[in-house]
């Protein structure tokens, strides 16, 4: 089963005090909920990548375009829970942050232009994780004309 919200919520209380009933939160977690942008965090940590990267700029323009202040990702805390929503969301998958402390966090890439976010957690899939989804890429045939 996919995350939701209220998973986040309890998973990480200190982050989710105050965001229960926090829209802009909510709407920013169903956006990296989205199958695409969970496909897309998932091959930036196969390839070594923060998974934020993958998604990064699509996040920055939807708080751009929504400016809230009950959720500013301008502010470190704020960016610090968007974390915590990605590992709430990978860890259905079987990605956990990877344990070495010095190869956890990496800056994003210079080719991305962020605004807000200079650095993220690199996830990699481990296999004794409780995982409760995955993704399967399939190859399909395309119809003749």
């Amino acid at each position: 089963m996919q995350a939701k919200y209220e998973d986040f919520l309890n998973e990480h209380p200190k982050c989710g005090k105050d965001l229960v009933e926090n829209r802009p939160a909510f709407l920013i977690f169903n956006k990296l909920s989205v199958e695409e942008n969970i496909v897309a965090m998932i091959d930036a940590s196969n390839a070594g990548r923060p998974a934020i990267e993958a998604v990064v700029l699509s996040i920055e323009e939807f708080h751009d375009f929504n400016k809230s202040t009950e959720f500013d990702i301008s502010e470190g805390q704020r960016r610090t829970v968007v974390g915590c929503m990605i590992k709430t969301v990978l860890a259905r998958f079987g990605y956990l942050p990877v344990e070495s402390e010095t190869k956890r966090q990496k800056e994003i890439s210079k080719a991305v232009p962020a605004k807000y976010f200079t650095s993220g957690t690199c996830y990699t899939f481990d296999e004794s994780a409780p995982a409760t989804m995955r993704i399967r890429k399939t190859i399909v045939p395309i119809p003749a004309k």
